[in-house]
């Protein structure tokens, strides 16, 4: 098993980095392209809610509200995408990840309204050629567990549907809310996706690990087994000391458990803290190559 840590051509930036902003209302996705080409990373993760209002977003959005659409809809719009994408081509940035809240819970006309937020994603990922999907499973961690089997067998059929809209598209489901966040659960809900697909599909669909998203005292029993499994991993920072190391996870510990999983996917600098996102994320990027060995921090 490969024991390294992966190399520097899979370090990617999050658009969460930039949440700050974004909430202060002086910052969209558009502007993360040239953002991260600042900083030297060519590849980013984008989460959808993050989208620029589109054209006629006033009416758009109580309307789709009213209706019960999931929040994020009303942000879709070929044209804002294509702005997307032609920010992406200018700043020569490739865009890795596309970031969804989903639910995979939902029945009635809400299930419907789910149906046409991921059939939606999964468009954003065709026009803007993105190898990576990373969703959440909804509900709640008291949910039924009579609800798991709808959602593997939900999971099992958005896998299928990918590859009409994006073949090859790798589709992760990230340890984060409701059902997501209890980690037994999700990966029952994972090896039962798993069964239901033919062999050649298994490999599309897996985890993104993300360390963060745990409660303190659960992080040291769930960690290994979410390391184990990652084909996608956020690396999670919120505070750093005046020597630019992390103050609130080992990730001496974290990346040895990636190691020692021969994980080769994608590291996705996500900042969750408050202040100047490019010190923030300067410190991250310093702080993984104490991880990498020589050979992989020299890769381009």
């Amino acid at each position: 098993m490969n024991q390294q840590t992966p190399p520097a051509a899979a370090l990617a930036v999050g658009s969460w980095c930039w949440h700050a902003a974004y909430y202060a209302g002086q910052w969209s996705l558009l502007d993360l392209p040239a953002g991260a080409a600042r900083l030297g990373l060519y590849q980013v993760e984008l989460n959808d809610f993050m989208l620029p209002p589109p054209r006629h977003s006033r009416l758009r959005r109580p309307l789709l509200h009213a209706l019960g659409a999931p929040p994020e809809l009303w942000r879709y719009s070929r044209a804002t995408l294509g702005q997307l994408q032609a920010r992406l081509a200018a700043a020569n940035v490739r865009p890795i990840a596309w970031s969804i809240h989903s639910d995979l819970t939902h029945t009635g006309p809400a299930g419907w309204w789910q149906s046409l937020y991921w059939r939606q994603a999964l468009a954003a990922t065709q026009q803007l050629d993105i190898p990576i999907l990373c969703l959440t499973l909804g509900g709640q961690q008291d949910s039924p567990t009579t609800t798991d089997t709808l959602v593997a067998h939900r999971l099992a059929a958005l896998v299928r549907r990918s590859q009409a809209a994006r073949p090859g598209l790798h589709i992760v489901v990230e340890n984060h809310w409701g059902l997501s966040s209890d980690i037994p659960r999700l990966l029952a809900i994972l090896t039962q996706a798993q069964d239901l697909l033919p062999a050649g599909l298994r490999p599309q669909l897996g985890l993104c690990f993300d360390p963060g998203n745990l409660p303190a005292a659960k992080r040291t029993t769930h960690w290994p087994a979410l390391a184990h499994l990652a084909r996608h991993f956020h690396f999670k920072s919120y505070a750093f000391d005046a020597a630019g190391r992390e103050t609130s996870l080992p990730y001496d510990q974290i990346f040895a458990l990636l190691n020692q999983a021969g994980y080769r996917g994608y590291v996705v600098v996500e900042y969750e803290g408050e202040g100047d996102p490019g010190r923030a994320i300067r410190h991250s990027l310093a702080l993984y190559h104490t991880h990498a060995p020589p050979a992989a921090s020299a890769s381009k």
